[in-house]
């Protein structure tokens, strides 16, 4: 059943870009629900340069609370305008996007099954920090690409339904 199971590392390495010309100071952090939101840090007299710019196509995670949450906050940036977050997180890309599709992959990300094994591989340390090297290490399955797309839509048609009904749902409890 997992014969078509790779390591993640295979599909993504690590990027870097600062926000050394200040293009932006908007911050964001993740929440638990691996959703970009306005970060909560006190950046009063913080040097914003020292922060990674994020573009869209690029994950950024928090590794450091895994062990206390059980979740490890990650998330695909899907905005035009660029954002900056923490130094501390890792960004990170997909290095073919004809092999793994990023929407695909964020999918794959919101599985209680990838926060458990996240959680199982926590560093011990108070926080419960996650390594980039064990992050990498984690297997997922990698279907044809044209699968991929199909199962992305797949999970859109479901989310629009859901939201659909919660609106209909509201209505009738107005």
């Amino acid at each position: 059943m997992k014969s078509n199971y790779e390591a993640l590392g295979k599909h993504i390495r690590l990027v870097d870009y600062r926000n050394s010309e200040e293009v932006t100071s908007t911050v964001l952090g993740i929440s638990i629900d691996k959703e970009f939101m306005p970060s909560v840090a006190n950046v009063i007299g913080t040097d914003l340069s020292r922060y990674k710019l994020i573009s869209k196509g690029l994950f950024a995670c928090n590794p450091m609370h895994v062990g206390r949450d059980e979740r490890l906050p990650i998330a695909l940036y899907e905005n035009e305008e660029p954002a900056i977050v923490s130094p501390a997180y890792f960004m990170f890309e997909i290095i073919d996007r004809t092999i793994l599709n990023e929407e695909y992959l964020m999918m794959w990300f919101r599985r209680p099954e990838f926060d458990r094994e996240c959680w199982f591989m926590t560093d011990g340390s108070v926080r419960g920090g996650i390594t980039w090297d064990d992050l990498c290490r984690i297997q997922l399955p990698v279907p044809p690409y044209e699968r991929q797309l199909d199962v992305v839509e797949s999970y859109r048609a479901i989310t629009r339904r859901i939201a659909m009904k919660k609106e209909i749902n509201d209505n009738l409890a107005a």
